[in-house]
Order: structure tokens, then sequence, then C-alpha cells
């Protein structure tokens, strides 16, 4: 979203705190978010956004880690235009810990931030914003009670950001716990079911990578289980049978199956196979989440052709941290943090369903 209009006027950072969740799509919540201020209109330049991690101690790292990505992703290519950096922490009081304390424990990675980006000496650091319980501080100002804790205006304020710009037909999204609930695992009723069929075909997919079969049987039989749910969704269905769900779930860790997953990615696709990869993904009960990589991928992949950036990046996030060297989730979060458009799936998708139908026609000739 842009917000070049000349009639919305932001000045400081309680606009700028209003203006976030228009900038990133979705209400954050424990989130970090670095947006890049340009000359050619208010929230026009680069904007990404990170889960707020727990941990003090990794605290430095992300900020440098995160300083160097904004960097690669803007500046070496190509865009030279950010003027200075408003980072965004949001955040949540944990038990018995008040708002103003829990902006207070967040000081030192505001601090982190600043010197990560100060030390790339490309664009300084502007504003640290700290959003916690609909209040707002800003650490760069250290006035005694000033930006301190102040309360944001409501959409009831005629001549507040957020009012100006729901006049204008924006919107502020969803919040990102209502996002993430889309695929984040779910116990169903019967979840002791499932899991044993998890841990079955866990077991029966770690003796397949054992054994590097190759003759082609299991990736067969998930083909025939893929376009027999994909069927069944696209005519209503809005459930599998755990053993056939377990099997979707570790038959999609091979690349093969993946990219078989990728070919639904046409527009009449998209709605049957959105639900199909989010209900396999809140499936992937715990321990067993990190076989739900493939599933989550394949989701990102469908909600960011359905222009629904905001689930496509959390659905990436998890699947990034439940394997960080997973080729495929990082292409496409790169492909969006690069501003790709989503359609560029297309052509790699046809691509992978030409040369399934070539391998097909090969084996069936091998057989007769």
């Amino acid at each position: 979203m842009t917000t070049s209009d000349p009639r919305i006027e932001v000045n400081g950072p309680s606009d700028y705190a209003e203006l976030l969740p228009f900038l990133i799509g979705h209400q954050p919540e424990d989130t970090i978010a670095v947006h890049g201020r340009i000359a050619t209109g208010v929230g026009t330049g680069p904007t990404m956004t990170l889960p707020l991690p727990e941990d003090p101690a990794t605290w430095q790292s992300t900020a440098e880690a995160f300083a160097t990505q904004f960097h690669h992703i803007t500046h070496d290519h190509g865009r030279h235009d950010v003027l200075d950096i408003i980072v965004f922490l949001c955040g949540t009081p944990r038990p018995g810990q008040s708002s103003a304390e829990a902006a207070e424990s967040m000081r030192p990675l505001a601090d982190y931030f600043v010197d990560a980006f100060n030390k790339a000496r490309r664009a300084p650091v502007m504003s640290v914003i700290a959003l916690i319980d609909n209040h707002w501080w800003a650490y760069e100002c250290y006035l005694p009670g000033c930006c301190e804790g102040e309360p944001l205006p409501g959409p009831d304020d005629p001549n507040s950001v957020t009012a100006q710009l729901i006049r204008l037909d924006r919107t502020p999204g969803r919040r990102a716990s209502d996002i993430t609930q889309e695929f984040l695992p779910t116990e169903p009723e019967d979840a002791a079911d499932l899991l044993r069929a998890l841990d079955n075909e866990g077991a029966a997919w770690a003796q397949h990578c054992a054994t590097s079969s190759d003759d082609g049987t299991v990736l067969q039989a998930t083909h025939t289980l893929l376009e027999t749910a994909i069927r069944d969704f696209r005519n209503g269905a809005t459930e599998l049978a755990h053993d056939i769900t377990a099997r979707l779930i570790y038959g999609l860790n091979d690349e093969w199956a993946q990219d078989h997953g990728l070919e639904h990615i046409e527009d009449d696709d998209l709605p049957h196979t959105r639900r199909l990869w989010a209900f396999l993904a809140r499936h992937s009960l715990p321990p067993y989440e990190a076989a739900a990589v493939p599933a989550l991928s394949l989701l990102a992949a469908v909600a960011w052709r359905q222009d629904d950036q905001s689930t496509a990046r959390f659905a990436l996030q998890r699947a990034l941290t439940l394997d960080p060297n997973d080729e495929f989730a990082d292409a496409i979060h790169g492909a969006i943090n690069h501003g790709l458009d989503a359609t560029t799936l297309l052509p790699i998708a046809r691509k992978a369903k030409a040369e399934r139908q070539a391998r097909a026609c090969s084996n069936d000739a091998h057989k007769n």
C-alpha cells in the first residue's frame, strides 16, 4: 500500500505508528518492522518485517543480519532513494510486566538496530518506535515524560492517520494471530490417532530416505494421493483421513512431489489448494512440525498469487524457522522481498508439469 496521497499528512512518531499496519498489511504482534523513507511520498518506501526474537542474547545478531538483508534488497538492487530508516518494535508485556517496563526492556534492541544501520553508512535511523498495548514510545527522545507511553488515536478521531486512510478505502488488515491461525498446528479431538499416523508415516519416510530408493513407487503413490486430495477439495471437501493426511505431509517432502503441488498454481486452482495446504500444515502436530515445511511453502505461493502477501510472509517465516535451509521457501521469500510479481511462478510451475509428464511417458515406455 502507498500513502503518497497529498491529503495524508504524517508528522512524527505517533503518525508513523498509526501508519505501520497499512505499510505491512496486518496488525503487528511481536514483530520488528523496518521502513525506508523515500522522498516521493509518505509510506512508499521499502518495508520488511521479522518476528520479534524472545531471547535477548540473539538481539544484536538479529539486528545486524536484518540490516544487512535490508540493504541487500534495497541499495544493492538499485534502490538508492532511501533517505532514512524507521524501526518499529512491536511487543507484548510478559506476565506481571507493565507496558512501560516492556518498552524499557526492548531499549537494548533499539540500540542494536541503530548501531547496525549506522554502521552500514547508507541510510541513518531516523526513529525507533516501540508499540505496546496500543501505546507508543520513541527511544530517541530522552526528555522525561515525553514520547513515553502515549496512546495511539483511534479511528473515531477524524483527524487521525488511521481515520484518514480508512476514508480513502485503505485497510490496516487482520491481526497477526488471526492470519497464522490458518496454518499453525491445531489438535483435533482425535489427536492421538493423528499422532500415530504421523509417527508411522514419519518412520516410513525415514526408511525411504535411508535406502535412497529411486524406483518411483513412493513418489507415484504421493502423486496419486495428491491428485485425489485436490479433486476432493475442489469438490468441497474440508478434511482427509488421518493416514492420507500423514502420507501427504511427508510425501510432499520429496522435491518432485512439491513441484507437483506447485503445478496447481493456476487461477482456478487457488481457492481449494490453499485450503488443502493449510489443512496439511495445521495437522503437522508437534513433534512433527518440521514435516510441514513444503505445505507451508506451497500455501505461501498460493497466498502470494492471491495478492495476500501477509499470509505468504507469515507462512514463509514459519517454514524458514522450521528449516532455515529450505531452498524452495527461501526462493519464494526472496522473490517477494525483491518485489517480483507472483505470476513469475506460472512458467516455473508449467515447466515442472511438462517435466513430470515427460518422465511419466518415459517410465511407461520402459515398462512396455
